[in-house]
């Protein structure tokens, strides 16, 4: 019996890739993913842009004449910082006795005064003046007095008791326009002794002016 040939399978069309080429391949995607990997970041998304010069200055209307410059420094600008707190006397009431003085006065001055060592040159009597006369008759003998370098006046005002208001008038309108409105014209005053009229009369000691000759603090 004659033996049968097989038949050989015909080789199937896709053959297997060589060597050479897969290796080609290899190096191709090793290359797609280093390309990859060094990819550069997307470039950030560009600013929206502002207004064109053109546009800003379009409203822009020339000066029709120059600035003139300023030569030299700026002027200064000054405040004037006005104090509400007035300057007034230490001011004591006693008994119907009263005793006044400056800061700084040392105390022994109001003993001189109330013992009368020292002596006025000079006396102002307000009887039978309204307060309004009072306060300017005041405010005037203290200013000659203090041009003429008198440093002791004397004051009389008397108790009020004829005043026809219920308190004194004039005792009160004396030492309220000594010790606030002429404060800084008065170095100490207290009522004075009872040879110039006692608690009736107000006893001053005046601060003078430079160059005069007297007391002076």
């Amino acid at each position: 019996m004659a033996e049968r040939k097989r038949p050989v399978p015909a080789r199937s069309r896709r053959s297997a890739p060589r060597p050479a080429l897969r290796e080609q391949l290899k190096a191709v995607a090793s290359e797609l993913q280093k390309k990859r990997r060094k990819k550069p970041p997307p470039p950030p998304a560009p600013a929206e842009a502002g207004p064109r010069f053109e546009e800003l200055a379009a409203g822009v209307k020339p000066l029709s004449q120059a600035v003139p410059r300023l030569s030299g420094p700026p002027p200064s600008v000054t405040v004037q910082v006005v104090s509400r707190q007035s300057t007034r006397l230490w001011v004591e009431e006693r008994a119907g006795a009263v005793r006044a003085k400056a800061v700084g006065v040392p105390a022994r001055w109001l003993d001189e005064l109330e013992s009368g060592r020292i002596v006025p040159r000079r006396e102002l009597d307000l009887h039978r003046k309204s307060a309004a006369e009072a306060r300017q008759a005041i405010v005037e003998a203290v200013s000659e007095a203090r041009r003429a370098g008198v440093s002791c006046l004397l004051v009389v005002c008397g108790r009020g008791r004829h005043s026809r208001s219920a308190a004194p008038v004039l005792p009160d309108v004396t030492v309220e326009c000594l010790s606030e409105q002429l404060a800084g014209e008065v170095l100490a005053f207290t009522s004075a002794p009872r040879k110039w009229g006692g608690r009736g009369a107000i006893l001053v000691r005046l601060r003078l002016k430079k160059g005069s000759r007297g007391p002076g603090v």
